[in-house]
């Protein structure tokens, strides 16, 4: 080869490799995509669009400090209408024509439930889901990793502090019939065996708006306490229905009960005493973590506002965007499970620590308890881990 073909190789060459950094740099550049699934219409769409908002929030955040490791976020929402089937239909176009990374904080018990098979199939990492089932994390699934302890566990161990600490003697459980509402009476169900209270299981269908039989119901049995599992809407009308009948039992329930917005939908004075669960710090907080959500949200989304579901949604964002920080190298699935399975205790100060393991996606096992004080939720213990 004489010098001048020498000359005119390397320089291919060097123009090869040009252009082969320049794919590479202008890939580096590209956004990563998330995506999201959830109510966005229909009856439970201040759900779906408080956790989206919340995701959102994070994601501007983010953005506006430049990324991460020098590449923006991209979050795609779908609108499932709290249908399992619009679930699994959204995550597949998620999946396969925007090419997510992973579907963050998708929302709705039975919703992610039914796309867990998909997800293990497409090697889809589900992060964060507003959604309660233990089957979500028992056994451990590769692709699934939780941050909200599972409503068995909320139950389990609000049956143990209403027994032993406010000496309730009978317990009617009124729960929303799905996989989410049978999980939460089975763990009070455990619970109550356990002490030997009397329980009272009053199931009612999603979408029903006329509680005067199930509160009939639980009023006859002679409930100390009525235990609501669902959302706050229905949580509200029960306790109107309750008061129509001049009945004023303790009231208590999982976390979404613990949301202001009960206060808006039942009014004040009927939530007033209420307990809920807590797995993140009410919105009253005076901790300095929760003034900055509610200052950011104000700030990237000023037309929209704060509740605990947009916390949350904010949260799983924090925690995803600190598993993406810390990969280095090619970003895509397995880098971020192997990511995830390397945080340990990392605290946002907005619920208890979060650690997972290649054994345990169950990211947190501990909560706290509120009580419902002049419109405003107040924690009333500290963190407690579940046996």
């Amino acid at each position: 080869m004489t010098a001048f073909h020498r000359g005119i190789r390397a320089r291919r060459l060097a123009a090869g490799a040009a252009i082969g950094l320049a794919a590479l740099a202008a890939h580096a550049a590209d956004p990563i995509r998330i995506g999201f699934t959830g109510p966005l219409s229909g009856s439970l769409s201040l759900l779906g669009n408080g956790v989206r908002d919340g995701l959102q929030t994070a994601v501007e955040k983010a953005n506006a400090q430049g990324g991460v490791n020098g590449r923006k976020i991209e979050l795609i929402a779908e609108d499932d209408g709290y249908d399992p089937t619009r679930t699994l239909a959204a995550a597949k176009k998620l999946a396969e024509q925007d090419k997510v990374l992973a579907l963050v904080a998708p929302t709705g018990t039975p919703n992610v439930a039914a796309l867990v098979p998909y997800a293990t199939e497409r090697k889809l990492p589900i992060l964060s889901p507003y959604a309660f089932s233990n089957t979500l994390t028992t056994p451990t699934k590769r692709y699934v990793f939780t941050t909200l302890p599972e409503v068995r566990v909320q139950a389990n161990v609000l049956g143990d502090y209403l027994v032993t600490e406010l000496k309730q003697k009978k317990i009617a459980a009124v729960y929303q019939n799905d996989d989410f509402g049978q999980d939460a009476v089975a763990g009070l169900e455990a619970r109550m065996k356990k002490e030997n209270v009397p329980l009272t299981k009053l199931p009612f269908d999603r979408g029903t708006t006329n509680f005067s039989g199930v509160v009939a119901q639980a009023r006859q049995s002679g409930a100390d306490n009525v235990v609501f599992l669902g959302i706050p809407r229905d949580a509200a009308l029960v306790m109107k229905e309750a008061n129509k009948m001049g009945w004023k039992p303790q009231f208590s329930g999982h976390s979404a009960l613990g949301d202001p917005q009960t206060f808006a939908l039942a009014g004040t004075t009927l939530v007033e005493g209420a307990i809920a669960v807590a797995v993140m710090e009410p919105l009253d907080s005076k901790k300095p973590q929760v003034a900055e959500f509610m200052a950011d949200q104000k700030k990237f989304l000023p037309k929209t506002n704060p509740t605990t579901y947009s916390l949350h949604g904010y949260t799983a964002g924090r925690i995803f965007v600190e598993a993406l920080r810390s990969i280095k190298g090619n970003v895509d699935g397995e880098a971020l499970v192997a990511a995830l399975e390397a945080m340990k205790n990392y605290d946002t100060g907005l619920m208890a620590p979060i650690t997972f393991s290649k054994e345990q996606h169950a990211g947190s096992l501990s909560v706290a308890f509120m009580r419902a004080k002049e419109g405003k939720w107040q924690i009333v213990s500290d963190w407690i881990k579940a046996d």
